[in-house]
């Protein structure tokens, strides 16, 4: 029997859904009417170009010195604006920060080579050492006082930074490794730069004086420094190793900036005159040979120096410890097998054209309005995109998985003006970008958070099937990431709604969800990379999450052995109802109960990488899929007009009301697509797919561009990418048919060592 409901609850409900049913068959029945063929596919014009960015070179070595880029900060509103290095003049990381008070900095307060955010406020120094997504500042030292400005570098050449300050020609030091220094160089009104000069490893003084530019540099033997040519003046000290290196560059109008701009090891001096014009020298040889950069320096800001350490062209906000991680890993990667899309199975065809124009629409959609001023960009920083990490992070996402689907799957040449070249450099665009600001790679990235699996799966699904499109690179970036998340659920464990006596721990909500889609992250790692070290326990937590995914009433009594687990004994709690509904939002939701294909897809990813499939995954899997399609609702109590989820047209009925909207057909076409291979055959999952995919064809036929829905929330009201998640909804279903005409698949119930089912 369903799940049992409150009177109450029942009589608040019924009389607005009976409307939105009859507002959704309505719908349907109307939408239906305007599909037939592929043929009758309304025109869809042609995607603009996608500019081809540089690729990352095959060696992934470090530099042996960081490269300076252009910054800009502003105290007051907390933000931080970092250029992105070589070749990547238009590109621009954006970190933000609490607002506060002082005076901006930029360095590498944790020695891992990048440059991050801090401030110098009245003798108090603060940090973060995040290149991204920092959420609040970190006391680092109180040294210095008000009226100071604030300098940092490697002045005592341990490798490690120290904290100074300058006022009038005064400059004090807390040494990194204990104590303090003082000295005199410079006069009232001069402006102090720090910088390696001469290449030996350590920082030396220098000072601006209104275009005027005076280094000092030790261990100088004769009259000539060898580093620094005609235009510069060597004056030595007396009695000392040291001299003066004096020159002209810029003027009293422009700001002194210095930076190693070619990676030589030596810093080099530089201007910023306007709000725009970087003038950066070609080194001390050649004072007066500049390059101009362009890099707005917006009103409020101040003008800053930050680092690249990794290799030209990569992630630039990425560690280069990050990236040889990453490079170990992809060298393990195992690429999938080949598939094609069936266009023989019912409903294919429909599914194919709908992802064809969809995957239009997106690219249109970002390059011309939502990423329009990053198409130039070949890492657009994904996470300054949107006000949320879910649309920053999950929407791009989506359509990158789209986009490898049908690129991999299908005989894509050229479709609605777009060429394979094209579609896959989009797909890599996003993937890149989205991976390189993941944690694994970023210090302060995104991951390993609420349904940060998820989108590292979607993400990783699509590099791995564009693998052999990938460069290195971009390889060592997605390895890192989906690792990183595996590891992450690992020990994130099993999570439960309702304890062995019915006590719901997390009320009106199962976690049906959240373990379904965690689940994915060690299924995808194992399929990439089945030789890894990790891949026991990844193989233990997939089987572990999956018993626990969809767990029933009657599982806690029951006598079945999965995977070497004996369910009654060891479940300490359920996520389903016993009819296979999942409760949701305080009702039981068709939209959650969908949720069940993350164990099919789960078990294509495996099936995709050749690996055997643990039979945990399918534990449950048909029941609850049987809540959409056989499960019968009388009205009442349930709201009219009853009967099952499933209606003919592909109708979506609500027993207990909408949860996310009416217009959904897109997101039962994906679980159809699984349900298809794996669901038993009286629950007629082909005749669903089908009839959900003539649906969700019949919405995009609606418009001319390939989106599938209107403006507002009428008809969806997920307002993080709908379009986005329809799309992928509607690839994931064409590559399970894919799946299914495609590798054949082995099942294990042997024991998994390993498996823990208690929640952590």
């Amino acid at each position: 029997m369903p799940w049992a409901l409150s009177k109450d609850l029942l009589r608040r409900l019924t009389s607005t859904l009976v409307l939105m049913v009859s507002i959704a068959l309505g719908g349907a029945l109307m939408g239906s009417a305007l599909t037939g063929s592929e043929a009758a596919a309304a025109p869809i014009s042609p995607a603009p170009q996608l500019p081809t960015p540089p690729d990352v070179p095959k060696a992934l070595s470090a530099r042996d010195h960081a490269i300076g880029i252009p910054a800009a900060a502003s105290v007051a509103s907390g933000t931080w604006v970092l250029g992105n290095g070589e070749r990547m003049p238009l590109a621009r990381t954006v970190v933000t920060l609490p607002a506060a008070a002082g005076t901006p900095l930029l360095a590498d307060w944790n020695g891992d080579g990048l440059a991050t955010p801090g401030r110098y406020e009245d003798g108090r120094w603060f940090v973060t050492n995040a290149t991204v997504g920092a959420q609040e500042w970190q006391s680092l030292a109180t040294f210095g006082k008000a009226g100071e400005l604030p300098v940092t570098g490697d002045v005592d050449g341990d490798a490690r930074l120290d904290l100074g300050t300058f006022r009038s020609g005064q400059w004090s030091w807390k040494l990194s490794g204990g104590g303090t220094r003082s000295e005199t160089f410079g006069d009232v009104g001069d402006l102090p730069v720090v910088g390696d000069w001469d290449g030996d490893g350590q920082d030396d003084a220098g000072v601006w004086r209104g275009g005027t530019w005076i280094l000092r540099v030790f261990r100088v033997t004769g009259d000539k420094v060898r580093y620094a040519g005609p235009g510069v003046q060597v004056q030595r000290i007396s009695g000392t190793d040291a001299a003066l290196l004096t020159f002209s560059l810029g003027t009293r109008k422009d700001l002194p900036v210095v930076g190693d701009w070619d990676g030589n090891g030596r810093t080099d001096p530089g201007f910023i005159r306007g709000a725009s014009r970087w003038m950066l020298s070609s080194g001390l040889r050649n004072v007066q040979r500049t390059t101009e950069v362009g890099f707005v320096v917006s009103s409020g800001f101040s003008p800053l120096v930050g680092s690249v350490p990794t290799p030209r062209g990569s992630c630039p906000t990425a560690t280069v410890q990050a990236l040889d991680r990453g490079a170990a890993l992809a060298v393990q990667v195992q690429q999938p097998q080949r598939v094609r899309g069936a266009i023989g199975i019912p409903g294919m065809r429909e599914v194919r054209a709908t992802v064809q124009d969809g995957v239009r629409y997106v690219m249109t959609n970002d390059l011309l309005t939502r990423l329009r001023n990053r198409v130039t960009m070949p890492y657009y920083d994904s996470l300054a995109t949107a006000k949320t990490v879910e649309e920053s992070i999950r929407r791009p996402a989506n359509a990158a998985q789209a986009a490898a689907i049908i690129a991999t799957t299908s005989d894509w040449n050229r479709v609605n003006g777009i060429s394979r070249s094209q579609l896959v450099d989009y797909a890599r665009w996003h993937v890149r970008s989205i991976a390189c600001q993941h944690g694994a790679n970023t210090p302060g990235g995104w991951g390993n958070s609420f349904q940060s699996a998820l989108w590292a799966t979607v993400t990783g699904q699509a590099a791995w099937m564009l693998w052999a499109d990938l460069t290195p690179g971009e390889r060592a970036l997605v390895a890192s990431m989906v690792a990183a998340e595996a590891d992450a659920v690992v020990k994130r464990g099993p999570l439960y709604f309702r304890d062995r006596v019915g006590k719901e721990g997390t009320p009106g909500d199962s976690r049906a969800d959240e373990n379904s889609w965690n689940l994915l992250a060690p299924a995808l790692a194992l399929a990439m990379m089945p030789d890894d070290p990790r891949a026991g326990q990844w193989r233990a937590s997939l089987a572990s999450i999956a018993i626990a995914a969809f767990a029933r009433p009657s599982d806690l009594r029951s006598t079945a052995v999965v995977n070497g687990v004996t369910l009654g004994k060891s479940l300490p709690g359920t996520n389903a109802n016993e009819d296979g509904t999942v409760t949701n939002h305080g009702i039981v939701n068709p939209d959650y109960t969908q949720n069940v294909q993350h164990l099919w897809w789960a078990a294509s990813l495996l099936r995709s990488g050749r690996q055997v499939v643990p039979a945990a995954l399918f534990l449950n899997a048909d029941i609850v899929y049987r809540a959409l399609a056989v499960v019968q609702f009388p009205s009442p109590p349930y709201a009219a007009p009853g009967g099952t989820v499933y209606k003919p047209l592909g109708v979506i009925y609500y027993p207990m009301g909408v949860g996310w909207g009416v217009r959904r057909p897109a997101t039962f076409t994906g679980v159809d697509g699984f349900a298809n291979i794996y669901a038993a055959a009286d629950a007629k999952a082909g005749e669903f797919l089908a009839a959900h995919a003539r649906d969700a064809r019949a919405l995009q036929l609606r418009f001319n561009d390939g989106r599938m829905y209107q403006s507002g929330t009428s008809e969806e009201s997920y307002r993080l990418g709908k379009e986005e998640y329809a799309l992928s909804q509607m690839a994931l279903a064409w590559w399970a048919g894919a799946i299914k005409k495609g590798p054949s698949m082995t099942v294990t119930n042997e024991a998994i060592p390993g498996i823990s089912l208690a929640p952590r």
